[in-house]
């Protein structure tokens, strides 16, 4: 999907990538919940960070957030709409998460997932490698008596000066 545009969002999408985020992650809610705690902590980072959409045809089909730090920049709820799902979009978001971190020069892209959703090995095809797993104790689960956290990381290749 060439077509795919890739921006930073604004005010005005904000219904647009609750509709997206809300649907994406919809089939994940049978299988973990935010505790109220959780979903407390959440809608106060989403007041921070950068977040991005993807647009097709003028419309918000994908949504990611991104926080900077010292040595990382942290991915946060990457969601992609069912009917966008496996077209590319998820990796094209975080090529671009990717670059930006290259341009900060900041060494690693990290995020989080819940190990049965089973969305790790879609991450490790996107060059992500698992650093570390527990248990999720921010979510609550109907189906499984307990869920893992599984923290991917993407090292980011940074081009170093040589000297003469």
């Amino acid at each position: 999907m060439n077509d795919i545009l890739i921006r930073e969002a604004t005010p005005a999408d904000a219904a647009e990538v609750t509709t997206v985020f809300e649907t994406a992650f919809a089939p994940l809610r049978s299988i973990y919940r935010p505790t109220d705690a959780a979903l407390a902590c959440q809608a106060e980072r989403a007041q921070t960070g950068t977040r991005l959409v993807a647009e097709f045809d003028g419309k918000i089909v994908a949504t990611v957030q991104y926080d900077l730090h010292a040595e990382h920049v942290h991915v946060i709820g990457l969601a992609v709409h069912p009917d966008f799902q496996h077209k590319g979009i998820a990796r094209r978001l975080l090529d671009w998460i990717y670059m930006r971190a290259k341009e900060l020069e900041l060494p690693a892209v990290v995020l989080d997932t819940i190990r049965e959703t089973g969305n790790v090995p879609l991450f490790e095809k996107l060059d992500f490698r698992v650093v570390h797993e527990e248990t999720a104790t921010w979510c609550v689960s109907e189906k499984y008596r307990e869920v893992h956290d599984v923290k991917l990381e993407r090292i980011v290749v940074l081009k170093r000066c040589q000297e003469p």
